[in-house]
């Protein structure tokens, strides 16, 4: 492990229960994670923050379920984060060695800590011309962009209305949809505030929208017979979004847990309503990376904060106004 041999524990965010940000501790004296076979170890020099992380922080989802079950329940402690960007340290792998620098997507948290250990094949060498600081954004948000827009199946000439165009997942999915504005001929309306409409216009042709609506000033949303609606808030918000929508139109949300209440709402108009949950994968790992690397698709970083500065964090990012992505920089 280098000039790290002798190390065995190491700075790290614990939670012991679920609730508000301040249940999350930023101490000492935690052990540094073992390695299994085909793992390797990384030490983290940037964390993503997302919102399934104040979820499962907060309770609620897949995430909280099963630290209520591996961890809690046995009384220990859990480490938040999915988001990572670093570099090899040790490894048990064949395909990764010591200093390679690496992203990945683990979906089993650790990330708010200096050391995580990683199945290989979820990791991904960062290109040269980006940042660890670029790469340790990317993962959750990357791979829910790319692969979102393929389970959306989006078929020539579709009108697509997405809210949320502006956010970690949103500013990159606006910008796979507008490059299928100009190969497949879709259109695209947007949901969003006058703040955001404005942020768009750094990174996408906002001529080329078939519109935007304020949600801000407009009670009721203009039925404009959409094929597709791309839902990434739920709730509230996108109940009033289905107004846009066709009968048989198709629904694509994240998070997961708002299928149900949007299926409902949606019975007279016989909609299709799907959720959608990443799947963690090194090859799309190395997709998104080098898309941002070749300049295909834009990164927006909003704020970058120590780890020890969590807890402002998840405050940040729960005000649900952030355009782009909060970052933790994790190496001292």
């Amino acid at each position: 492990m280098s000039n790290n041999a002798l190390l065995t524990t190491q700075h790290a965010v614990l939670i012991r229960e679920f609730g508000e940000p301040e249940v999350m501790t930023y101490q000492d004296g935690v052990a540094i994670p073992d390695l299994q076979d085909n793992q390797v170890l990384v030490k983290i020099a940037y964390a993503g923050i997302n919102p399934v992380d104040y979820k499962t922080r907060q309770g609620k989802g897949w995430g909280a379920e099963a630290i209520q079950k591996n961890l809690f329940d046995k009384n220990e402690p859990a480490i938040l984060g999915f988001d990572m960007a670093g570099e090899v340290v040790k490894s048990n792998s064949a395909q990764f060695n010591v200093g390679d620098q690496v992203a990945a997507l683990t979906f089993n948290g650790g990330c708010y800590a200096e050391y995580v250990a990683v199945d290989a094949k979820l990791l991904a060498r960062v290109p040269s011309s980006l940042t660890l600081e670029q790469a340790g954004a990317l993962p959750c948000i990357g791979q829910t962009a790319l692969q979102f827009v393929e389970f959306a199946d989006i078929q020539q000439g579709e009108h697509v209305v997405m809210n949320a165009p502006a956010g970690g997942v949103g500013h990159l999915l606006i910008q796979l949809l507008m490059q299928k504005v100009a190969e497949d001929n879709i259109k695209v309306t947007i949901i969003c505030s006058p703040e955001k409409y404005a942020k768009l216009g750094e990174l996408i042709d906002t001529s080329k929208l078939a519109g935007w609506i304020d949600y801000t000033k407009d009670e009721t949303f203009t039925e404009l017979q959409a094929d597709v609606l791309l839902d990434l808030v739920g709730d509230e918000a996108g109940i009033r979004a289905l107004a846009v929508l066709k009968s048989g139109a198709r629904v694509n949300v994240l998070p997961t847990i708002w299928v149900d209440k949007l299926k409902e709402t949606g019975t007279q108009k016989d909609l299709e309503v799907a959720g959608y949950k990443a799947e963690r994968n090194g090859d799309d790992m190395a997709r998104v990376l080098q898309l941002v690397a070749d300049d295909k698709l834009t990164l927006c970083i909003q704020q970058t904060y120590p780890l020890s500065e969590v807890v402002a964090a998840h405050y940040e990012l729960q005000k649900g106004n952030t355009f782009g992505k909060i970052v933790l920089a994790v190496a001292k």
